[in-house]
């Protein structure tokens, strides 16, 4: 019966994906851009895995076509299985999960599921039914879901060059500043973009809402803000795509120097401020939304996490001193709400 939905996959230009666990395989159809992704298990002889595993492949699944190039991904599971009863706890963690029973071949599609996906429903329910039951590999261990694709290139994670770029402009924006001046002078930083209101309201400089994001004072400065993006940045790019990712930055950061605009204009015109940390709030107002739409968790990130780190980074600000607190607030809101506006999933399959 498994091999009867092979067949029909391919035969609609579906093309197979082998993985390293026996009873999961991926049908894909790829666009210029985006892929259509059937992952399939064939869960015929049992149902080897549990509900934390089940999710865990499929964002394995989703990762392993996004390292391939492609942003936007359109996703759908299909349970094969004459366990229809226990293939529901799927269906309740998963609103892209169909079941299919492997004796009838029968699409079983519950109300928070999509009823169709390009067609496919009514292929399969046409397709040349089978009375034979195909067993599948039987599992005679525990599935590793870490095992899940063989990643010789990737380390297990894929590389996030827009990331890695902003980070590296940062680091030589300062250093460029630092050869010409003293990085930790208010009145060179002032020469050189950083947020100050009177320099907007007067003199119309309203660059500096985009140069203060990129300016620090200090090494430690630089690197407090840039350990914290090469470690969260990386994850809001794998997830929202390159452009999405850049977008999220830029409007996070913006919001963030609106934030330190309307704090020095309503209570004090000479305050000076500069750095990355409106941004860098952006991407972790966007990794709450992220983990959100994901059910509560997005890699290593989960709800608790991001609940945490997002209390001990405002409480680190509000307990040091000369910190931008109106930038780092308005920055998480801000990157809360691009992320709201830029990412969809379809819900939870499509990653753009």
């Amino acid at each position: 019966m498994v091999e009867n939905l092979f067949a029909l996959l391919e035969k609609q230009g579906y093309l197979k994906i082998e993985s390293n666990v026996p009873f999961v395989t991926l049908y894909v159809q790829y666009d210029i851009s985006s892929a259509r992704v059937v992952q399939v298990l064939d869960c015929v002889e049992e149902i080897p895995i549990t509900v934390e595993q089940y999710s865990v492949f499929c964002e394995k699944s989703k990762e392993h076509i996004r390292d391939r190039g492609y942003e936007t991904i359109d996703f759908l599971t299909l349970v094969v299985t004459p366990f229809v009863d226990e293939a529901k706890k799927f269906v309740i963690a998963d609103d892209r999960c169909w079941i299919i029973n492997s004796y009838t071949m029968a699409v079983i599609i519950y109300d928070n599921e999509p009823d169709d996906f390009y067609g496919l429903r009514q292929v399969i329910e046409e397709g040349p039914p089978s009375p034979d039951v195909i067993a599948a590999d039987v599992i005679t261990s525990e599935p590793d879901p870490e095992a899940y694709y063989q990643r010789q290139d990737t380390g297990g994670r894929e590389f996030t060059p827009v990331n890695t770029a902003l980070v590296a402009i940062n680091v030589i924006v300062f250093f460029v500043m630092s050869f010409i001046g003293p990085t930790e002078d208010v009145e060179f930083m002032l020469n050189h973009g950083a947020m100050f209101v009177p320099a907007v309201l007067e003199k119309g400089e309203y660059y500096r809402f985009f140069t203060c994001m990129f300016l620090h004072f200090g090494f430690m400065h630089l690197a407090g803000n840039m350990v914290v993006l090469l470690f969260l940045g990386d994850n809001v790019e794998r997830t929202v795509g390159k452009i999405k990712f850049i977008l999220i930055y830029i409007l996070g950061g913006l919001f963030g120097s609106v934030g330190s605009f309307v704090y020095g204009l309503m209570y004090n015109l000479g305050i000076v401020s500069a750095g990355a940390s409106g941004a860098i709030f952006a991407m972790i107002g966007a990794l709450l939304w992220l983990v959100i739409r994901n059910k509560g968790r997005l890699e290593d990130m989960t709800t608790l996490r991001i609940c945490v780190l997002i209390a001990y980074a405002l409480y680190n600000g509000i307990t040091s001193e000369n910190v931008d607190m109106a930038a780092h607030l308005f920055g998480l809101l801000g990157g809360f709400l691009a992320a709201v506006i830029l990412y969809r999933k379809n819900d939870r399959s499509t990653v753009s």
